[in-house]
This record gives C-alpha cells, sequence and structure tokens, in this order.
C-alpha cells in the first residue's frame, strides 16, 4: 500500500509539473509572438504616417532610394532568417506555426513597404493615376510572396488590397459594363464573386497558411456577405426592387451554409450566412409594405425568421456538445432583434399619439410583455417576441428618460437605472443582456455629463488642450477599468452568463469614448500638465491599464524568471509612455492581455481589432503631425521589436530547462510515447517544409524584391524622361470650392480647360465626343497665349479615330491627356501632395506647370502663383 501510495502521489505530483511546464511554455510564446506582433505593426504604421508626412527635408532621390534600401533590407533578413536550420527551428513562439517566425514578420513588413514604396513614386511625380491602379499593382507585386511565404497576414492583405482595387475601380468607372444592371448591383456581385474564389483557394491551401484560428476564412466570408447585403441595397432604386437580388443573395448563401455544414464545419461562418440571409429578407419586406398593418406583419414575420434561425444554430451547436451561446450566435441574435425592435418601435410611433415625454408609458408595457413572453412563453417565437418586446421598450422609455432630463427632472437619470437593472437581472439573454447594459450605460454618460456640454466634449474632443476633455478621458477610464474587472470577475460558467455582457459592454463604451481623445505631442503634454495636471495623471493611468495587467500574467504560479516577471512590464511601461496621449493603443492591449489571461479569443480578436481601427484613426487626428506619429510609432515598435530579441534570446535557456523539466515529468510517469503523440497531433495538417520547400520560399523572397525593384524602378525611369524631355504646359487653376480645398496634406485642384471640355461634353452629341466619352478619355490640343498660359484650342479622341476640330496652325500645339473619372474631366491629376503645414502657402496657387511628352502623358511638376512665379516647398 505504501508503494502505491507513493507511485500515485509521484504521478500527481508529475502531472502538476507538466501542467506547470505547459502554462510556463504559454506565456512565454504569448509574450513574444505579442511583443513581435505588435512591434511590426507599429513599424509598419509608422512607414505609412512618414510616406504620408511627404517630409521635405529629403530629397526625391533620397526618398525612393531609401524606401527600395529599406525593402531589400526587410527581404534579405527574411531570406537570412529563412535559412535551413531558423526554418525547422524557429525557438520559441514561432515552434509550430511559421506565421509567428521573423521571416514571417518580416515579408509581411516587405509587404506593407510595397504598398508604401508605390504611394511614395505616386506622390514625388504627383501621376494623377487611378488609385485602383495603385492597389491593383500592389496586390500582383504580392503574389510571389503569398504563394511562397503563404502566411496569414500576406493572404488578408493580398485579399484586402485587391478588394480595395475592385471597389475603386468599379467606383471610377461608374460599374463600366456593370453599369446596366442595376448600377452598383453588378459589381457588388462581382466583388462577391471574387472573394468566393478566394474563399475557395484559402480552404483549398489552409494547411500552408497555418490558419488554426480560420481567420482567413471567416474574413473572407465576412467580405461575401457584405457585398451581398450591398448588391440587394442597391436594388432599392431599381424598378424590381431588390427581391431579385436578395434571392441571388440567398442561393449564395445556402450554398456557403451547405459547405460550412457538410464539408467545412465552421458555426462562425454559418451564423454569418444566417444573419446576412436575415438581412436580405428585410429589404423586399421593407420595399413592399405600405401600411401600418403591414408594417406589424413584416415585425411578425422577421420575429418567426429569428427563430428559426437560433433554433437551427441551437441544433448545429448541440451537435458539437456546445453548450452556452458563442459570440457569433449571439451576434446573430443582437443584430436580428435589434432591428425587429427598431421596426416595432418604427410601428408603435405611427400608431400611438404620444409626446415624447410620454413614450415611457407604452415603453414600460412593452418591457413588461416581453418579460412575461420570455420568462413564460411556450414557443421559440414567443421567447425571441419578448427578448424584441423589452429592447423595444428599453430603448422607448430611455429616449423619454432623456427628454425628460434635458427639460430639467431630476429622476429620470435613476428611473433609467431602475429599469435597466430590473431588466438587466430578469431577462437571462446575454445578447439582450448586452444591449440592456450598453444603451443604459451609455445613455447615463449622456445625460450626466458636466455642465451639459457632452456634444461638444465628444465629437470636437480635439479642438484644443486649453479645453481637453477630461470628462471624456475619465469615462473612458472608468469604462476600461470597469470592463476588465467584470470580465475577470464572470470567469466561470455560471457567474460568466451574469456578468459577461456588462463586461462587454463596458468594453465597448471603453473603445467608442476613446475614439473621441486627442493624440497630444510631447510640448502638448506639457502644456496640458500646466493647465491641468489632471488630464496627463489621467493619461497615465491609461498607459498603465495594460501594463498592470501584464504583470498579473507574468507573476501567475508557476513564475516565470524574475528577469521576465520585471523585464515584461517595464518594457511595456516604456513602449506605453510613447503613446501615452493616444489610449486606444493601451486599451487594445489591455483586452489583448485579459484575452490571453482568461483564454478568451473573442476577447483576443477583439483587441487586434480594436488596435487596427484605432490606428486607422490614429492617422487621420490632426492633434498631432503625421511626422510626430511616426516617430511615436516607430520608436515604440523599434523598443518593442529590440525587447522580443531580447526576450526570444533569454527564452532559449528557459526553453532548454522547461524541456527538460518536461522530459523528466513525462519519464517518472511513463508517458512519453503519450507526450510525443501530443506533440504529433499538435502539428497535424501543418506542411513539412523540407529542403525543396526552403529553396522554394527563399526563392520566392528573392523573385519578389526583384519583381517590384524592376517595376518601381521602371516607373521611376519612364517619369524622368517625361521629366527631362517633355514640353512645359502651364493651365490655370479654375476657383474650388474653399471648403473643400484644403484637405490634410494635399491639396485639391480643379484646372479650367477640365471645366470647358465638361462643358463641351454636356452640350453636344457629336461622334468625336461621343468617341471620347465610350474612350472615357482623350487629348486636349493646348497653345499658349502671349503670358505663356497654355488654352484650349481643340480636343480628340485618345487614338486619333475622329476629326480634330483644330483652330489655328498649330506649330505649337501640345497634346495632353485627359481622362472622365466619375462624370469628371480630370487632366493628369486632381490633387497636389506637398509637406505638412504648408497648406497656406500653397493657397497662393493660381496655375499649375506640367511636362508633357509627345504621346500626351503629363505630371504636374509644380504650382505657380499669380505672377507665375513657382511657389516653391518650404
Amino acid at each position: 500500500m505504501g508503494v502505491r501510495s507513493y507511485g500515485r502521489r509521484r504521478c500527481k505530483v508529475t502531472k502538476q509539473l507538466r501542467a506547470g511546464t505547459e502554462s510556463a511554455k504559454g506565456r512565454l510564446n504569448f509574450l513574444y509572438r505579442a511583443a513581435a506582433g505588435l512591434a511590426c505593426l507599429l513599424l509598419a504604421s509608422a512607414g505609412i504616417c512618414w510616406v504620408a508626412a511627404n517630409w521635405d527635408q529629403a530629397s526625391s532621390v533620397q526618398k525612393l532610394a531609401g524606401a527600395q534600401l529599406l525593402l531589400a533590407v526587410l527581404v534579405l533578413a527574411a531570406l537570412w532568417r529563412a535559412r535551413g536550420r531558423h526554418a525547422r527551428h524557429a525557438g520559441g513562439a514561432g515552434r509550430g506555426n511559421h506565421n509567428f517566425t521573423a521571416t514571417a514578420h518580416l515579408a509581411g513588413l516587405a509587404g506593407v513597404a510595397v504598398g508604401a514604396l508605390l504611394a511614395l513614386i505616386g506622390q514625388i511625380y504627383q501621376t494623377g493615376a487611378d488609385a485602383w491602379q495603385l492597389f491593383l499593382a500592389w496586390a500582383i507585386l504580392l503574389i510571389p510572396w503569398l504563394l511562397t511565404q503563404h502566411t496569414v497576414f500576406l493572404g488578408l492583405l493580398f485579399a484586402v488590397v485587391l478588394n480595395a482595387a475592385l471597389g475603386l475601380y468599379l467606383g471610377v468607372h461608374d460599374g463600366g459594363i456593370w453599369h446596366s444592371f442595376g448600377g452598383w448591383a453588378g459589381p457588388a456581385l462581382l466583388a462577391a464573386l471574387l472573394n468566393a474564389f478566394l474563399l475557395a483557394g484559402w480552404e483549398r491551401f489552409i494547411a500552408y497558411f497555418g490558419d488554426g484560428w480560420r481567420i482567413g476564412p471567416r474574413v473572407l466570408a465576412t467580405a461575401i456577405a457584405a457585398w451581398l447585403v450591398v448588391a440587394a441595397f442597391t436594388g432599392i432604386e431599381s424598378r424590381s426592387g431588390p427581391i431579385g437580388l436578395s434571392v441571388i443573395g440567398w442561393a449564395a448563401l445556402v450554398v456557403m451554409y451547405l459547405a460550412y455544414t457538410r464539408l467545412r464545419h465552421d458555426l462562425a461562418i454559418v451564423s454569418l450566412a444566417a444573419l446576412a440571409a436575415f438581412v436580405l429578407l428585410v429589404l423586399p419586406l421593407l420595399y413592399w409594405v405600405g401600411s401600418e398593418a403591414g408594417l406589424l406583419l413584416v415585425v411578425l414575420v422577421l420575429l418567426a425568421a429569428m427563430a428559426v434561425g437560433l433554433r437551427k444554430l441551437g441544433q448545429l451547436l448541440r451537435a458539437r456538445a456546445v453548450k452556452s451561446d458563442p459570440w457569433y450566435v449571439s451576434a446573430f441574435r443582437l443584430v436580428a432583434m435589434g432591428i425587429t425592435a427598431v421596426l416595432l418601435i418604427v410601428f408603435l410611433l405611427l400608431t400611438l399619439d404620444f409626446d415624447v415625454e410620454f413614450l415611457w408609458v407604452p415603453g414600460l408595457a412593452l418591457c413588461f410583455i416581453g418579460i412575461a413572453a420570455w420568462r413564460w412563453g411556450g414557443s421559440d417565437v414567443l421567447r425571441e417576441l419578448g427578448l424584441t418586446a423589452m429592447t423595444a421598450g428599453l430603448l422607448l422609455s430611455g429616449g423619454s428618460f432623456f427628454a425628460l432630463h434635458e427639460d430639467g427632472s431630476g429622476v429620470a437619470v435613476y428611473a433609467l437605472l431602475v429599469l435597466g437593472v430590473a431588466l438587466y437581472s430578469l431577462a437571462g439573454n446575454a445578447a439582450f443582456r448586452f444591449i440592456a447594459a450598453f444603451f443604459v450605460l451609455g445613455m447615463v454618460t449622456v445625460m450626466t455629463w458636466p455642465h451639459g456640454s457632452w456634444e461638444d466634449a465628444l465629437f470636437d474632443a480635439g479642438r484644443a488642450l486649453g479645453e481637453a476633455p477630461l470628462p471624456a478621458y475619465l469615462r473612458m477610464w472608468w469604462f476600461s477599468l470597469g470592463g476588465a474587472l467584470v470580465l475577470l470577475l464572470g470567469r466561470g460558467e455560471h457567474t460568466g452568463r451574469r456578468w459577461r455582457p456588462l463586461g462587454w459592454a463596458l468594453v465597448f463604451l471603453a473603445q467608442i469614448t476613446v475614439w473621441q481623445t486627442p493624440a497630444p505631442q510631447p510640448a502638448s503634454i506639457a502644456q496640458a500638465w500646466q493647465l491641468d495636471p489632471s488630464v496627463v495623471v489621467i493619461w497615465l493611468a491609461c498607459a498603465a491599464l495594460p501594463v498592470a495587467a501584464l504583470a498579473a500574467v507574468v507573476w501567475r504560479k508557476p513564475a516565470l524568471p524574475m528577469a521576465i516577471r520585471i523585464g515584461a512590464p517595464l518594457a511595456l511601461a516604456i513602449a506605453a509612455a510613447g503613446w501615452m496621449g493616444a489610449p486606444g493603443v493601451s486599451l487594445a492591449l489591455l483586452w489583448l492581455v485579459i484575452g490571453f489571461a482568461m483564454s478568451h479569443r473573442s476577447l483576443m480578436g477583439f483587441g487586434v481589432l480594436a488596435l487596427l481601427a484605432y490606428l486607422a484613426h490614429f492617422y487621420y487626428l490632426l492633434d498631432s503631425s503625421l511626422l510626430h506619429k511616426s516617430f511615436v510609432l516607430g520608436a515604440t515598435g523599434a523598443w518593442l521589436l529590440a525587447s522580443a530579441w531580447v526576450l526570444r534570446r533569454s527564452q532559449g535557456a528557459r526553453r532548454d530547462a522547461l524541456t527538460r523539466a518536461d522530459s523528466a515529468a513525462g519519464a517518472a510517469a511513463g508517458v512519453a510515447g503519450d507526450a510525443g503523440g501530443a506533440a504529433g497531433a499538435a502539428g497535424a495538417g501543418a506542411p513539412v517544409h523540407g529542403k525543396a520547400s526552403i529553396l522554394w520560399r527563399r526563392g520566392g523572397l528573392v523573385t519578389g524584391l526583384l519583381l517590384v525593384l524592376v517595376v518601381a524602378n521602371a516607373g521611376i525611369y519612364e517619369r524622368e524622361q517625361i521629366l527631362d524631355h517633355g514640353r512645359r504646359v502651364v493651365l490655370e487653376l479654375a476657383p474650388v470650392d474653399p471648403r473643400s480645398l484644403m484637405q490634410g496634406d494635399y491639396m485639391r485642384l480643379n484646372f479650367d480647360v477640365a471645366n470647358q471640355v465638361q462643358a463641351m461634353l454636356a452640350r453636344t452629341s457629336d461622334p468625336l465626343l461621343q468617341d471620347i466619352e465610350r474612350r472615357r478619355g482623350g487629348l486636349l490640343v493646348l497653345r499658349p497665349d502671349a503670358q505663356g498660359v497654355h488654352q484650349l484650342v481643340a480636343i480628340r479622341a485618345a487614338q486619333g479615330n475622329g476629326p480634330a476640330q483644330e483652330n489655328g496652325n498649330g506649330q505649337e500645339d501640345v497634346f495632353l491627356e485627359f481622362r472622365l473619372r466619375g462624370g469628371q474631366v480630370r487632366v493628369v491629376t486632381d490633387a497636389w501632395f506637398f509637406p505638412e503645414g504648408q497648406a497656406a502657402h500653397f493657397e497662393q496657387a493660381r496655375y499649375g506647370e506640367f511636362r508633357v511628352d509627345e504621346e500626351g502623358a503629363g505630371l504636374l511638376t509644380g504650382l505657380l502663383d499669380k505672377t507665375l512665379q513657382p511657389l516653391a516647398r518650404r
């Protein structure tokens, strides 16, 4: 007995050691992956901001050479890291998934750098090329790397860029041959078809992408569903309505449903298809509504459709032994219930004669009816009716209480809080609890805003730091802290059903308020300290949130080495100080860290999406210059990259120690064979990278680099030839609406000759002009006047097929291309890019100066003032 007892205790200790080893490994891997991924994302954003800043301290040659040199360095570094030893033993966090190797990160940065290089060429040479051409060239140049590196990031980048190219092309050309088929309906269906092909390709080669989270298929499926809905929306303005396009959409969604319930089991995509089908049902029903009774019938039909959809999703969940509703099922219910509730409110407003201050009466009645139907309804339709009625009642009551509060009522806020708490407690549905918490807390925030100035503080937050929106910062911080604590409180299954909807509501409210906060420069932080130190304290508190969360993660038992427990939070704290005035980055990291601590994939995914969205928003903020943004993002990204490298170096010894402990534990328990089997299972489905595969990957890197350099330098050479040998042309600028004259770092241009051509096209049906419209462009015949300003003499078709409308001997005539874009005439370009801060200087422009080759291709080389003197960049 003693021997058996000793053996059982030893086996138990061994299992605990193994679990602790795996936990420590997981946290080390998370630290490396998060640091390296965030660093690359920040560095890519820094590069985009630097290109957009149009820095005037570097010449065009220096910019182009530097961009190409950087691209070459990235690719060569990826090539070096793709050597056989590194490809097989990518150390630490990268092992088992090539998406987290140094080669993958460098290839991703190189992919972004290609787009930046193309944008830089267009910016320097002011070609006026259509944006879709840049995106299409970018997508094509990514193909060699996509085919050989097959990372999730490159795949998503390719899909996004290709969709952008298609959307921009169809927008510029008004749908082209598809214009006769319902306007934008045809282009939208074409875009959905393109994404369907991309989805099929991704699914076919998903093992090569290592896409364990199925990010690619879900993103592409979302794009398909979105384009199908867009197509149906465009059909509303057609004679036949949206029914035909909705039927096409339903057919496509049925195929998606069958594919992902029988061939590839992905309930997230199934839920997405159900949601898109629901929206496609709403459109034709609303199109046919002609009375209040018809609107009520629509509400009932939607309730039945929602109940059927949720019942089917529930059956699929039970077949896979999923107990609670995952986020995608809750998202379906949330959107469907919200749409139906809004339509129910519209019906009530049309049929009831209530002042807004008394709408709380029917609102409370709906809430009581909804509670009864939800708790005691015997069918799915009645239960969904109950949730919808409660949602509609809450929205009606909230709007009425807000109106009463605006009229000076002192109890409206408390009444709304009591109603929200009661409904949250009585309704056990996660989607409704989220709506109740989000709506009530949002309304209370607005109603309790200091001095009633919430509109200015939220929607004009960046006016000046002297009027810094401290209330917005405070509420954002409390929402963030509350969301983190409530989510951690609801970690268990039972407590999660009660508290998790509230936590998610706080998370969303925090993300909304963070978008209303400015992004000050360091000098502005010092200024803010002098004006109101509490603002700086809040900035520090926001930056400290992810640091505190990370410290809690790394100090969990079994403890990591002291160097990592102290070094990781310290490294993040230094980086957080860099973006202290832009708390959106800190908040996104907070959700990422908490999601990892809770093993909550949806929260981690939300953190990544929040970070991407905030970086895009951060780019457009005017509180800070693009150069400053580039410096902040680049410096913090470089710091995190260095921290990831140090972590990786220190991780080697730690990994070896953990591996030895793991091996010893396995030997003691006699489960070494099982451990090997688990490792093999973890790598199942991933392709084996042999010697031929390594050569293929390295060859793809080199081929892609050479292709990019050849294409870029060929374009540069062609434009330089125009600058060196082209004829000088000066065109007068036409007046432009001053409200749209300056937009950030570029100036909108409109030339007088373009207006003349526009007028000619509008008032005549001459065969030549019809030919120009068919070709979507032509040639201007220009002649200089006594001042050297070129005037329009005639126009002709691009290929000369048609009689030229000449006037004069044409000895000094110059041909210049023009294009028809979006119903407007564009002469070379409609924008002039200049460095930040020089808008007032270029407002003096009265003429544009071009260089034009013999074929009519032109480049805008500068702007001239009223005396024809160049406006040099300062």
